[in-house]
């Protein structure tokens, strides 16, 4: 079984993050769970002096987030969904990080924008922060995806795996969520990088062998409460993993976060970018519950409570 009693959710105002509110408000619904909101205004320096904070510009951002925020949890509460809200002042990443150690929640919520260099709050540098140091998983909602539901749909859930550190503990999260829910389980495995001589002489005794891995992920007991499909495809995985997703009317993309330090850039980099910032649907990506309680706040974060 799933624990989700709080769900935390970032928001910069935009399209994408509107969205998250909404997927977050119907899972919070279906699972009985609280939301914190948290909204991050950045300082901005005055003129030419790198240090020195424009004091009325910054009063008046806050003053219009606050407004912006106490909509959102209007909205949040007409749904019957708990709320807390938060407004912080500082580096988007290290208020994130120091409302994750404060709320300790169960789950983060955000959205992407779907584009490059535009707002680059929710893909890039603080993307990928949260995804090395994030205790708990993490759903991505693009705004190149689908409008979010109200009520999230699982009715059918892809699971990609490389068979790294982090596997078993994605598939243990993603299978627990089928149960719960009477989902169809896709695991998919990419193979890239594949010479040609070995393409040509090794290909289908490779995919066999990779397809066999896969089922043997699977627990002893999943088919028999759960439809399972194991599928080995060949090509660059982002292209692979965002078609699968729309051919397949995919309702969650779950893919598993390494757990070393130095995280292979195949998968924070050209791979877990591209699919979150196009994504026809949320993507959970989840840490190794080895990681859970290792984030430490920033002193000195200013938090005023909405």
């Amino acid at each position: 079984m799933i624990t989700m009693e709080k769900i935390l959710c970032p928001v910069d105002f935009f399209p994408a993050s509107d969205e998250a509110v909404t997927y977050a408000a119907g899972l919070a619904a279906n699972y009985d769970a609280s939301i914190h909101l948290l909204h991050v205004v950045t300082p901005i320096a005055a003129g030419t002096y790198e240090y020195a904070i424009d004091t009325d510009v910054m009063r008046s951002m806050e003053e219009k987030s606050m407004e912006q925020l106490n909509k959102l949890v209007a909205r949040v509460k007409k749904a019957g969904v708990a709320v807390t809200s938060e407004l912080r002042t500082g580096d988007v990443y290290e208020e994130i990080k120091g409302s994750i150690v404060d709320v300790k929640p169960d789950l983060i919520v955000m959205g992407t924008h779907g584009r490059r260099g535009v707002e680059r709050w929710f893909i890039g540098s603080t993307t990928e922060k949260l995804l090395r140091h994030s205790p708990v998983p993490l759903v991505t909602i693009s705004a190149a995806g689908d409008k979010a539901l109200s009520t999230p749909q699982f009715r059918r859930i892809l699971v990609t795996t490389d068979f790294s550190e982090g596997t078993a503990d994605a598939l243990a999260y993603a299978f627990s969520v089928a149960q719960e829910n009477d989902s169809e389980v896709t695991l998919l495995h990419v193979l890239h990088d594949i010479s040609a001589d070995v393409a040509g002489k090794y290909q289908d005794s490779l995919i066999d062998g990779i397809r066999k891995q896969l089922e043997g992920l699977v627990p002893a007991d999943a088919r028999n409460w759960c439809e399972i499909v194991t599928r080995v495809e060949t090509g660059i995985p982002y292209r692979i993993i965002l078609r699968t997703l729309e051919d397949e009317k995919v309702d969650l993309l779950i893919m598993n976060i390494h757990g070393k330090d130095m995280l292979d850039r195949a998968l924070l980099g050209s791979t877990a970018e591209r699919v979150v910032r196009a994504a026809s649907c949320p993507v959970m990506m989840i840490p190794p519950m080895n990681r859970k309680g290792r984030m430490k706040a920033r002193p000195g974060e200013k938090r005023v409570g909405a």
